[in-house]
Order: C-alpha cells, then sequence, then structure tokens
C-alpha cells in the first residue's frame, strides 16, 4: 500500500512538473512591476490561445492599451502633437515630438515604437529599424515592432532576412495580419 502511494505520488510530481515545461516562458520586459509582468504574460497567454482573427483583434487591443498605459502625462501630449503632425504629413515636426518622447522616458517600449513609425513613413527605414531595435531591447514581445522590421527588411530588398523577425512575430501573434509575407520551404508565399 506504500509503495503504491509513493509511486501514486511520484506520478502526480512527475506530471504536474511537465505541466509547467508545458508553459511557454515569454521573455521580460524591461522596469515592469510583478503585476504588470503577471498582467502581460495573461495577455500573451490569451492571444496565442485565441481561435480567430477577431477574437486575436480584440487581446490585441488589450495589449495596444497595456502598452500605452505606460505614458505618462508628458508622454500623451508629445503623442498627440506627434500625432497631429502625422496627419498634416509633417513627419519632420512628428519626429520632432517623438524624439522629445523618447528623450523624456527613455523605457517607454510603445514611444520608441511610435519614433520607429514616424521613421519608417519618413522613408528613415536605417533610423526605424535602430528605434524598433530600442523597441526590442524594452519589449521583446512587441510583434508589432518585429512585423514592421520585416516589413522594413522587405522594402531593402533583403526578403530572406524579412523571415526571422516575421516568424517570431508570428510565433506570438498567430493571426498577424502580416503573416502573408512569410515564405515558405520552398521560399515563395504560401
Amino acid at each position: 500500500m506504500t509503495v503504491r502511494i509513493l509511486a501514486a505520488a511520484m506520478l502526480l510530481m512527475l506530471a504536474s512538473a511537465s505541466l509547467r515545461a508545458a508553459e511557454p516562458e515569454i521573455p521580460p520586459a524591461v522596469g515592469l512591476s510583478a503585476s504588470a509582468a503577471k498582467e502581460r504574460a495573461a495577455l500573451f497567454a490569451a492571444l496565442a490561445a485565441t481561435k480567430s482573427d477577431a477574437e486575436a483583434r480584440k487581446v490585441d487591443d488589450r495589449i495596444w492599451a497595456f502598452w500605452r498605459s505606460f505614458a505618462d502625462d508628458e508622454s500623451r501630449q508629445l503623442l498627440e502633437e506627434s500625432r497631429q503632425a502625422q496627419l498634416r504629413f509633417d513627419y519632420g515636426e512628428a519626429l520632432i515630438y517623438m524624439n522629445g518622447l523618447v528623450k523624456h522616458a527613455p523605457q517607454f517600449a510603445e514611444g520608441w515604437n511610435r519614433l520607429a513609425y514616424v521613421y519608417f513613413l519618413a522613408g528613415r527605414y536605417d533610423d526605424s529599424l535602430k528605434a524598433i531595435d530600442r523597441v526590442l531591447e524594452l519589449e521583446p514581445m512587441h510583434y508589432a515592432a518585429l512585423a514592421g522590421k520585416g516589413i522594413i527588411l522587405i522594402q531593402q530588398g533583403n526578403v530572406d532576412e524579412a523571415q526571422t523577425p516575421l516568424k517570431r512575430a508570428l510565433a506570438i501573434d498567430p493571426w498577424l495580419k502580416e503573416r502573408n509575407l512569410i515564405l515558405n520551404e520552398a521560399g515563395q508565399k504560401p
């Protein structure tokens, strides 16, 4: 009887350990509190578990809200001023605000992402890639930055190199809008 109880306990321990091992580990983001890190992990788990594009977009909206939530009042103001300049197609002015934002809040990953986007709009792809690298240092799960990197690399004629960030983005967001840019084994779009 004791042997059976011991064997059952060992099986439970092994099963528990294998279940924990199956839970994906996500790389940490810079500067998050324990509660924010837990919320982030739950959001990415929810995104990975989505069963449709519509469901994924709802989780996607929550992730964007989470990323934006780290902006203080000054950051929000600079984002809005940049957005207004972008609406006027004044990317030079938009870049002034975005560069001010990343100087003001250098650990605000979404600020760096928006800076990368404005550089992209201005056709300054190398500067955009540098800003994306900073985004990914701060928030390695930023699938939009990864997709943006892939798009820029394709624009620059580096289709093969673009596959790595695009595949990383797809691994995070299984319903990634840019998934059609990923090549199959034969080097063609599926």
